[in-house]
């Protein structure tokens, strides 16, 4: 919950609907041990367990089943990946990078890869 001065009732509350408030990054907790704040993801360098450049992180996204890493390639559509352990096992900050484990399903999903094609 937070509180702001001179902000006591449900409709001084409603007048600031719409707009948006900031707060300085060094005025926010530290993080847990795998905990991030998205801000701190976004633009770092996304690469395969094997050190492949897939592109960077673009955004973190819940649409209420989990969070979701947004990954740009340097061209062509994003990927949205689940961002779990499995699938994000590194996330290095300090070297600016996230380690991806694309998924099975993903891995080699390019058309010249479809062999059912005639």
């Amino acid at each position: 919950m937070a509180t702001l001065k001179g902000i006591a009732t449900r409709e001084d509350a409603e007048r600031l609907n719409g707009i948006e408030l900031y707060i300085a990054r060094d005025k926010l907790p530290d993080t847990d041990e795998n905990e991030y704040y998205h801000a701190d993801l976004i633009g770092l360098a996304a690469v395969t367990s094997a050190g492949d450049a897939l592109g960077r992180v673009a955004a973190i996204h819940n649409f209420g089943a989990g969070d979701i890493i947004e990954i740009a390639p340097p061209s062509g559509s994003t990927m949205l990946l689940p961002f779990t352990n499995a699938v994000v096992p590194t996330v290095d900050l300090a070297n600016g990078r996230v380690v991806i484990e694309l998924p099975d399903e993903i891995a080699g999903d390019t058309p010249e890869d479809d062999t059912s094609a005639p």
